[in-house]
Parts: structure tokens; C-alpha cells; sequence
């Protein structure tokens, strides 16, 4: 037998709908001659229950694709940084899941050999730093760099894939992170210890690298004669010390290039809170305190590259495991357990000497 349409199934419910309803609301007369007026007794309907709708996750997360902000209101993200960023222009810019997924990043990526391409905040860093420098054009043939904190990062390698010659350094042995740093494969003692095979050869690396020891807060004056075409640091700053020591590294390092010469650092960016936070020689900063950057490095002459504060309206990767293997663009503090905070880049061009003194602004609490 045909099944009748839907159509005529609603007008079936709706009848028996009526007449439930009058035949409960009929007056009637007892015995004693009293009227009862009967209440009407609600009738159920039925409601249609929804489907959830699987979330896809990342390998090596739990936290959904796309997740957004609002749902975790007590690990969120300020309300002014809750937009989207400018994906085609070049800017001073906050880490976002839709930048990681963009061509430029993964070209690098495959270029420099650091693979495979995860959803990895520091992975974004290597490609923004490269990307800075390439649109600055200073890796060139013949071009002079220097790095701090390397590590174990493959920029010194791709940089002298690329013909530049390279100065790479670390911290001093007898620094108090040496030993924290080396037990995570991030601390090179040695010009060897910056490579790895696959690249270039090791041949290649040793005829155009050089290492140095360097404390970024006592960088050795015969670095600082303005020969460099580029300077760089990875998730660095916010270890170099209390206070400005950051912001006074950034400009010391300055005169390590030439007038012109660019430095690309990245550093770690709080989300949800417009206070600075220090701690036991790690920093996370603001983005007034990033402006105020900008301001006192204006001041003395140079370029800031424009700054966009632009986190995305989506979550994207929390890593809930180990953040250095996991897919992670921003991280809850293991520390506090309350703070959120992810990568950002300062891009600087050198200007001309100016002769002039600008006072640091304080750290704002």
C-alpha cells in the first residue's frame, strides 16, 4: 500500500490535536448542579531530535578544527584580536591556523627541509621569518647573517643553501637554561650541532657558517659594526631576561647590520590578557607592549614593519600532549594554567644613526 504524504499525516495530528483539546474543555452539570469546566491537559509533541555532527580533529590534537573562542570562555582570546588577519599583505603579524595553511608556508617549509609540514606554530615562525627576509630581499649570494639562539633550527642551513654566510650562536655554557634547552634537542654547543644532513652537506654548512657563544644580553662588540645584511631569532626573546631586557636585545642587536639590513624575530604573544606576564626568565607580551616596541623603535629612526594584531574567530589548535611534536598553533601556560599565548613576528628595517636616547617605557602591569 502507498504511503499517504506528509502532508496529510500533519493534518491528521493537527485534528486529533482539536479535538483532545475541546472534548477536555466541555462544560459539564453533576448531580449537585454545579458546572466543572474540565482544564485543558497539554498534549505532547513530538520534538525531532538532532544529529551531532562529528568535528574533525588534527592528528595529534583534541581540540576540533575550528573550534571557536566563545566556546572556551575561560582559556579565550581578548575580543580586539578576535579577527580575521589580511592574508595577502606583509605585516608584523600574530600566528593563525588559516596562515599555516597557506602556500607560502608549506613551500618554505618543503624548501628548508622541515618536514612534515604539521599544524605547528613554530613551523610558522621558521616560514615568517624566511618569508620576511626574502621579500627584503637579504638571502641572497653573498649576504652575511646572524643568528641567535639557533639551536637545532634549519634556518642557518636554508639560508646557506640559499648563498648567504651565516654567523649562528647559542647561549654560553654556563648559562642557567643551557642544560634545560639542550634536553629537549634546542641548545647547539658546536657549529656541527646546528646541522643536519639532507639539506646541504656538511661540507657546504662548515665552508659558509661560523658559530659563536653569545649572551643576548652581552652580544660581543665585534658583532656590533654593522656588517650584517640580516639578523634573526626564533622564540628567543622572551628568555633573554626581566624587565625591557627584551626590547633593549632588540635594539642592541641593531648594530650588528648594515643601514638597510632587516631583523626578523618571533616571539611569544599573550591572548587572553592585556597584562604582561614574567616569570623565572620567560616573558609573554601584549600587544600595546608590541606597539610600544614600534614606537620606541620609530623613535630612534627605524622601520617597523606594519603590525597586524589579528587572531582568527576560530580556536584552531590547543595541543593537549607534547606541544613540541603535537599540532599546536596556541598553548595554555603549563605554568599558571590560565594564560593563552601564541607566536608572533617583529620585522625591522635599519635605519640611518640618529644620535638619539629614547627611554624604554616600563613594562605595563
Amino acid at each position: 500500500m502507498a504511503r499517504p504524504p506528509p502532508s496529510t499525516l500533519v493534518a491528521v495530528v493537527l485534528l486529533l490535536t482539536a479535538f483532545l483539546y475541546v472534548s477536555h474543555n466541555q462544560a459539564t452539570t453533576g448531580e449537585s448542579g454545579r458546572t466543572t469546566v474540565h482544564v485543558p491537559v497539554p498534549v505532547p509533541v513530538p520534538v525531532p531530535i538532532p544529529v551531532p555532527v562529528p568535528v574533525p580533529v588534527h592528528a595529534g590534537s583534541s581540540q576540533p578544527v575550528g573550534a571557536s573562542f566563545a566556546g572556551r570562555p575561560a582559556f579565550g582570546c581578548l575580543p580586539e584580536l578576535q579577527i580575521e588577519p589580511n592574508l595577502t599583505a606583509f605585516r608584523s603579524r600574530l600566528c593563525t591556523y588559516t596562515q599555516v595553511s597557506q602556500e607560502w608556508v608549506t613551500t618554505y617549509l618543503a624548501e628548508m627541509g622541515d618536514g612534515p609540514n604539521r599544524i605547528h606554530r613554530k613551523q610558522w615562525e621558521f616560514a615568517v621569518i624566511v618569508e620576511a627576509l626574502d621579500k627584503l630581499n637579504v638571502i641572497r649570494e653573498g649576504s652575511r647573517g646572524l643568528g641567535f639562539a639557533v639551536g637545532q633550527e634549519p634556518l642557518a642551513r636554508y639560508f646557506v643553501k640559499r648563498g648567504s654566510r651565516v654567523t649562528v650562536s647559542d647561549m654560553p655554557l654556563q648559562n642557567n637554561y643551557r642544560g634545560e634547552w639542550a634536553s629537549t634537542g634546542q641548545h647547539a654547543g658546536q657549529l656541527e650541532n646546528t646541522f643536519k644532513p639532507g639539506l646541504i652537506t656538511l661540507e657546504e654548512y662548515t665552508m659558509r657558517a661560523n658559530f659563536e657563544p653569545i649572551d643576548m644580553n652581552k652580544i660581543p662588540k665585534h658583532l656590533l659594526q654593522g656588517e650584517y645584511d640580516f639578523i634573526w631569532s626564533c622564540g628567543s626573546l622572551e628568555h633573554v631576561g626581566v624587565g625591557q631586557a627584551s626590547l633593549q636585545f632588540v635594539i642592541n642587536s641593531l648594530d650588528a647590520l648594515k643601514v638597510g639590513g632587516v631583523a626578523a624575530h618571533t616571539t611569544e604573544f599573550l591572548l587572553n590578557s592585556r597584562d604582561t606576564f614574567e616569570s623565572n626568565g620567560l616573558n609573554f607580551f601584549t600587544e600595546q607592549e608590541m606597539r610600544d616596541w614600534a614606537t620606541v623603535l620609530r623613535e630612534l629612526g627605524h622601520t617597523v614593519i606594519e603590525q597586524e594584531f589579528a587572531a582568527g574567530t576560530t580556536f584552531d589548535i590547543d595541543a593537549q600532549g607534547d606541544h613540541r611534536t603535537d599540532n599546536h598553533i596556541q598553548l595554555l601556560d603549563h605554568y599558571s594554567k590560565a594564560r593563552v599565548h601564541t607566536s608572533v613576528s617583529l620585522i625591522i628595517i635599519k635605519g640611518p644613526p640618529t644620535g638619539k636616547h629614547v627611554d624604554l617605557p616600563p613594562r605595563r602591569k
